[in-house]
Formats: C-alpha cells, structure tokens, sequence
C-alpha cells in the first residue's frame, strides 16, 4: 500500500510541457462558463471540468476547485460542501507533511454505456500521489451531473500492463 511507504501514512483523508499549458489554459477558460452550467454536454467537457478542478487543487485551493464543480452537482449540496471541507482540512496536512503539489495527470476514464463516467486523476507531490476519482451521471441525454468525488492514496488498483 502506497500509505504504509510514504509520509502520508499519518495523514488520512476523510471521504510541464507546451502541450500541458494549453490544456492548463484551455481548462480555466472552460472552468469559468461552467458557472453558468448545471450539467455538462459530452464527456470531453467532463475532461475540461475535471482539468480545471485539478487545476486550482494543485495550486492548494481545494475549496476553490470544489465550488467550481459545485453547480454540476446531481446530489445533496450538503454532503458535497461537509466533503469540501474535510478535503481542504486534509490537503493542508498533506501538504505541511510533504510539500506542495508538483502537478497533475489525467489516469484513465471509465464508463457504463451512456450512463456513467468516472475519471481518476493523480495530484503529485515530490514523494507521493493522490487518486481523485470523480463520477458523472446522465439519467438520459440531458447532460452529465457530478454524482462523486473522492481522494485516496491507494493507487494499487491503478496500475495497469504497458
């Protein structure tokens, strides 16, 4: 287990290439008309929403990257922001413990049919990573809600063959 070799183990949590910048860029230009949205059209604008989330989360705004995905959302607000909360709590112990994030990188997408999509992220530190996982919910073709947002330090079912 990552946590056992890492200094995150006392942490817990409670539930650059030109290319790269653009996509950096392309992402907070995305993130700032999602204010405006309750869903997401495609999955590609998943990606972007997802992108900009990691974004300001590398840059240690947590609550920030929590309140833009917030108007996605397809669940109970108060759970979410009782969530967003503890994340920001958490990431400040992460980061006084390792050090500032060093970036981020999309893992893989997972989908069931038209019906659910679940992204997972890594937000890299010098010595350790996090997995975000995010999950989108479309009950018919009007539009991708957030239905889940989680963190670990378990990466194990993360790898895959080359």
């Amino acid at each position: 287990m990552l946590k056992d070799r890492l200094p995150l183990n006392n942490i817990r949590p409670g539930r650059k290439s030109p290319a790269s910048r653009v996509a950096v860029i392309l992402a907070m230009g995305f993130s700032a008309s999602l204010q405006a949205q309750d869903s997401l059209d495609t999955r590609d604008h998943i990606r972007m929403a997802n992108q900009g989330f990691m974004t300001k989360a590398v840059k240690n705004d947590v609550r920030g990257a929590y309140q833009e995905l917030r108007p996605l959302l397809g669940v109970a607000a108060d759970p979410y922001d009782k969530s967003a909360t503890e994340a920001v709590s958490y990431f400040e112990r992460v980061n006084d413990t390792v050090g500032n994030a060093v970036g981020h990188s999309h893992v893989k997408t997972e989908v069931i049919g038209d019906d659910f999509t679940r992204e997972t992220w890594l937000h890299k530190f010098d010595a350790a990573a996090i997995a975000w996982q995010f999950t989108y919910y479309q009950a018919e073709d009007d539009g991708w809600k957030l239905v889940g947002v989680s963190y670990s330090t378990e990466v194990e079912d993360l790898y895959q063959e080359p």
